[in-house]
């Protein structure tokens, strides 16, 4: 659906990324991770068009093409249904009942908090019915039960519909609780693709890439990754 081929991207004679190839999977939902300033959302910005790469290429195969940020922003104070109807003027009701959205349909936006916002924000472009949804740090300003909320909800989503999804997360134990795949992004340009289940046991890449020594701790429902 997605293909890096050979990708290089130079910024201010400082190449970030060199001859980076990659396929994202299809139907899964992938975390892109990395430590800050490594250039993750200048490869979303590459992968959307915002910026040319310097050398390689990327090829989109998909029709629909969804994105959505961590800054969304409008321009006259719109209620919810007014935003949903932007993208299809019949409101999806999957969506709507996922989301909980039904009760705030006719409030305007900058009365919700940030994060009925951005559940706001994510059923705007899950009305779009995209083949591939890009997300760039979306719980970046959510509070603990949003950020869940806001995971969980779009895994659910994610698997009655089969969409492809892509999203840069900072917090490791959700990008592996909630994808099936991970990018690893690396200070030295490079990016480490594998499943989630794979990369979640290489901690010594994690602890290099972070520069922080990690261990994984059993806890009584899951594996959870954290700092020695």
């Amino acid at each position: 659906m997605l293909d890096i081929n050979h990708l290089s991207f130079n910024r201010d004679n400082h190449q970030l990324f060199h001859d980076l190839s990659v396929q994202l999977p299809d139907h899964q939902i992938t975390a892109l991770i990395g430590p800050n300033g490594v250039g993750k959302s200048t490869l979303i910005q590459l992968l959307t068009g915002e910026l040319l790469p310097t050398t390689g290429t990327i090829k989109n195969h998909p029709q629909r093409i969804a994105l959505l940020s961590q800054h969304n922003q409008l321009f006259e104070p719109l209620t919810v249904r007014e935003l949903l109807t932007l993208a299809d003027d019949k409101l999806d009701q999957e969506v709507m009942q996922t989301l909980q959205l039904d009760a705030l349909l006719d409030k305007e936006m900058p009365a919700l908090s940030g994060g009925q916002q951005q559940l706001a924000w994510l059923g705007f472009v899950l009305q779009q019915k995209p083949d591939l949804l890009i997300l760039d740090e979306p719980t970046t300003f959510l509070d603990l039960h949003f950020q869940e909320l806001f995971l969980k909800t779009l895994q659910q989503l994610q698997e009655k519909r089969q969409t492809t999804v892509l999203m840069v997360l900072h917090d490791l134990n959700q990008a592996f609780r909630y994808s099936q795949h991970i990018w690893l992004l690396q200070p030295t340009g490079e990016l480490v693709n594998a499943s989630a289940a794979q990369m979640h046991h290489q901690v010594d890449l994690l602890s290099d890439a972070f520069k922080t020594p990690l261990q994984l701790i059993q806890t009584a429902d899951q594996v959870i990754l954290q700092p020695k």
